[in-house]
């Protein structure tokens, strides 16, 4: 009888162990902070603009061969590629990072470095994000004048072309202030809804158009 008691009291010992730290796992599905990688995909161009309070969906048909300045570059696709440094012991500890934004229709691409800063909430489930950033692109500062005049037809169609598809940034030095909610799917991988603005606020020259892009990042923790 005594040796069935104990078994059961050992028993109940490790169920209550396993629980325990089972449910440390969930409360703190972060052991520490690592660097991390992201791939993301985006909408280049999403009219969407939180820091001009303007939000723009549905615009009005323009006849054949006219646009909206600033927007030729609008619908298309970016592939994301992030990375970023476990959070620095200073400045509210922020997170160095790198990113390099490839648009797949042979609009314009960023590169950018900067810094982002974390707060967790929800026993580190849940996580917003915000960031500012410099970008280089390697797309237009102002694209070539089709209506110029000496031109030939054949300069004009090619420049027409890259008026129709090619945004004018007015500098190709910008500045990429960003934000984003992450939740954490398990201690390695997290999934983000990011926000990526491209601007100069024209510092640079009365060109500014600025650039919104929206979508989701997967983000891979690194290290052991």
């Amino acid at each position: 009888m005594i040796g069935r008691k104990m078994g059961v009291f050992g028993a109940t010992l490790v169920l209550v162990s396993t629980t325990a730290q089972a449910q440390d796992v969930v409360d703190q599905p972060v052991p520490r902070a690592r660097p991390e990688v992201a791939l993301g995909i985006l909408a280049h161009g999403a009219n969407f603009h939180p820091l001009g309070s303007k939000l723009i969906f549905d615009l009005p048909a323009l006849p054949p061969g006219q646009i909206y300045e600033g927007m030729e570059e609008n619908g298309t696709v970016d592939v994301q590629l992030v990375y970023r440094t476990a959070p620095l012991r200073f400045l509210l500890k922020p997170r160095l990072t790198g990113k390099l934004q490839i648009n797949t229709d042979g609009r314009t691409n960023f590169a950018s470095v900067g810094a982002e800063w974390r707060q967790h909430i929800l026993r580190r489930r849940v996580y917003g994000q915000v960031g500012i950033g410099v970008t280089v692109i390697d797309g237009y500062r102002f694209t070539p004048d089709p209506f110029a005049p000496g031109i030939s037809q054949s300069e004009a169609l090619r420049r027409y072309d890259i008026y129709r598809r090619h945004t004018s940034f007015g500098s190709q030095v910008l500045f990429n202030p960003n934000a984003s909610i992450g939740v954490r799917l398990n201690q390695r991988w997290a999934i983000e809804a990011t926000w990526e603005h491209f601007s100069h606020r024209q510092l640079f020259s009365n060109q500014n158009p600025g650039l919104d892009s929206v979508g989701l990042r997967l983000v891979r923790t690194l290290g052991r």
